[in-house]
């Protein structure tokens, strides 16, 4: 039988295991059954250095892992109303935005930056440092590799993953205007001058 209990404001199954004295989180977040978060960072010289932060309904389905960051960051950081499908890996000081969407098996590796409103199909894999373009759709088991730039409304798919075309459907049906690229496209430059000094 599948059960859940309220902690916090959110409904978290019985098997989940959460270092609760490691995250901050906020309400109506749903953590599905073996679910694990706070544990420690996969990383062979650095060891987990601060916490991790989670906003408001977010769903983790079965086996989400997501791991403790390290002196890079501080944090590991989910925003808000992001879907995570079985076994979704956030690494060590990851920062996934608000309304983002795992599908099943997606890996992230160590500090990746996950802009709002994208989308990572099944087995997706990401190098560890990358940054992920907001209303990106990224096909499935594609690999973004380090010198991939996965810029904001595109579609990538492959092996290693290259840019298809512009995602017109999502952004048709989540309402993103010219503007709103423009905006997100400087916020992603940003980003990656902040990433290229990790790499």
């Amino acid at each position: 039988m599948i059960k859940f209990k309220k902690i916090k404001g959110n409904f978290v199954h019985n098997s989940a295991v959460i270092a609760w004295d490691k995250i901050q989180i906020g309400k109506g977040n749903v953590i599905g059954p073996n679910v694990i978060i706070g544990t420690d960072a996969q990383h062979p010289y650095l060891k987990s250095n601060g916490k991790i932060v989670i906003g408001n309904y977010n769903t983790f389905r079965e086996f989400t892992t997501i791991h403790l960051p390290t002196i890079t960051k501080k944090i590991t950081k989910i925003g808000n109303k992001c879907y995570f499908m079985t076994l979704s890996h956030i690494a060590h000081d990851c920062n996934i935005e608000d309304e983002v969407f795992f599908s099943n098996n997606v890996t992230l590796g160590g500090n990746t930056h996950v802009m709002k409103k994208s989308q990572l199909g099944f087995n997706v894999t990401v190098h560890q440092n990358q940054v992920i373009g907001s209303f990106s759709m990224i096909g499935m088991s594609s690999v973004i590799t380090k010198k991939t730039k996965v810029l904001p409304g595109y579609i990538f798919a492959g092996n290693p993953a290259k840019k298809i075309s512009l995602n017109k459907i999502g952004m048709k049906k989540k309402n993103i205007s010219k503007n709103d690229i423009k905006k997100e496209l400087l916020r992603y430059k940003l980003l990656i001058k902040e990433h290229q000094f990790y790499s």
